[in-house]
């Protein structure tokens, strides 16, 4: 349930802005199959989410201003309670649009629709979910 969710991903922008439109475009409305190609996620989610949800997802890293640490997205039991599409909105609009921690930034204008799918894709990958 969308509600009892607390799960944040962190995206830094990207060298390549010039498919963020793409997200933009879409206007954060998820549809359609949401996960792409975990392989070009891997590199997405090292380069801009391994600092604060960790290299694997467990989340075993201090971050500043943070009252709690992310979840851990290793654990199937949690991560069978989030729904694709609401991975893909908090990346888009970031945490505090969706009630969660405002440290999760909104993304929508600088990485594409398709990034965000394939960061769901690999991030599946450490629940097997």
């Amino acid at each position: 349930m969308i509600a009892r969710i607390a799960i944040l991903v962190s995206v830094l922008a990207l060298a390549g802005v010039a498919q963020a439109s793409d997200a933009a475009a879409a206007g954060c409305q998820p549809a359609g199959e949401m996960r792409g190609d975990a392989r070009r996620g891997a590199p997405l989610h090292l380069q801009h989410c391994a600092g604060c949800h960790g290299v694997d997802g467990k989340s075993e890293v201090i971050v500043m201003h943070m009252d709690e640490p992310p979840k851990d997205q290793s654990d199937p039991a949690y991560m069978k309670t989030l729904p694709d599409e609401y991975l893909y909105l908090v990346i888009c609009k970031g945490g505090a649009a969706l009630g969660k921690n405002f440290i999760m930034p909104q993304f929508s204008d600088v990485i594409s629709d398709q990034d965000i799918r394939d960061l769901i894709a690999w991030i599946r990958t450490f629940s097997g979910t």
